[in-house]
């Protein structure tokens, strides 16, 4: 798969063998590439003004889950994210990076994210909202 001029082209074999699992296929392995880059990079920036030094980062498939964060302060994220606007995608790194910090949900956390995202409820909001939507 490629993408021009803002436009996704499949294999052509792909299309008219009618291959939905490849084809869905390639479409996770762009979002995996993709996603690498670009959460590799929105993490080195978002590290230091939370005061962390994750120990890795990668994407793949997470099930239910946007992201994660290891007890040893490894990060995962789900392919997906990569079909969010970048402000979402800014507030699941925050979100995580801020784990290793506060392992838990409570208020703690809460004051860590917004300190770094003073408006995450209204993207928390919209990731609760429209979050089943980004799919392939």
């Amino acid at each position: 798969m490629e993408v021009k001029d803002g436009r996704f082209y499949l294999r052509r074999d792909f299309v008219e063998r009618g291959d939905v699992r490849a084809a869905r296929a390639a479409f996770r392995d762009y979002y995996v590439l993709r996603g690498r880059q670009r959460i590799t990079k929105r993490v080195k920036y978002y590290a230091p003004k939370v005061g962390v030094e994750p120990r890795g980062v990668e994407v793949r498939d997470l099930g239910y889950r946007w992201a994660s964060c290891s007890p040893t302060g490894r990060l995962a994220f789900h392919w997906k994210c990569m079909m969010a606007p970048p402000k979402i995608i800014d507030y699941i790194v925050a979100h995580e990076l801020c784990h290793i910090h506060q392992g838990d949900h409570r208020v703690a956390f809460w004051n860590e994210v917004d300190k770094i995202l003073a408006d995450f409820e209204e993207w928390k909001e919209w990731l609760r909202k429209n979050g089943a939507g980004l799919d392939i």
